[in-house]
């Protein structure tokens, strides 16, 4: 008996450049998320993490700082690009 043989081509689903809600209000980019989150689009706890718009950047209050994910290592901009989504930032820190 043999098994079929299966390719897995797994490819991200979280975008470089791009920032996302996870569980608990916390914020995550493609560099610093998880495998979990990275591949499937859940965080670890199985809530689907929801990428963050121009409206929700530019609705950051300024008392709170850049918007940037836990690690610091992606912020956005309140510019929309060509696709309708912010744009990153270049000066991360």
């Amino acid at each position: 008996m043999t098994m079929a043989s299966r390719e897995t081509n797994l490819r991200p689903l979280l975008r470089e450049g791009a920032l996302y809600w996870a569980d608990n209000a916390r914020v995550i980019c493609a560099k610093c998320a998880g495998q979990s989150a990275l591949y499937t689009g859940r965080d670890i706890s199985g809530q689907k993490v929801e990428r963050i718009t121009v409206a929700e950047v530019r609705a950051w209050p300024d008392d709170l700082g850049i918007l940037r994910c836990a690690s610091g290592c992606t912020a956005l901009t309140a510019i929309a690009g060509p696709d309708g989504w912010p744009l990153e930032r270049g000066d991360v820190w």
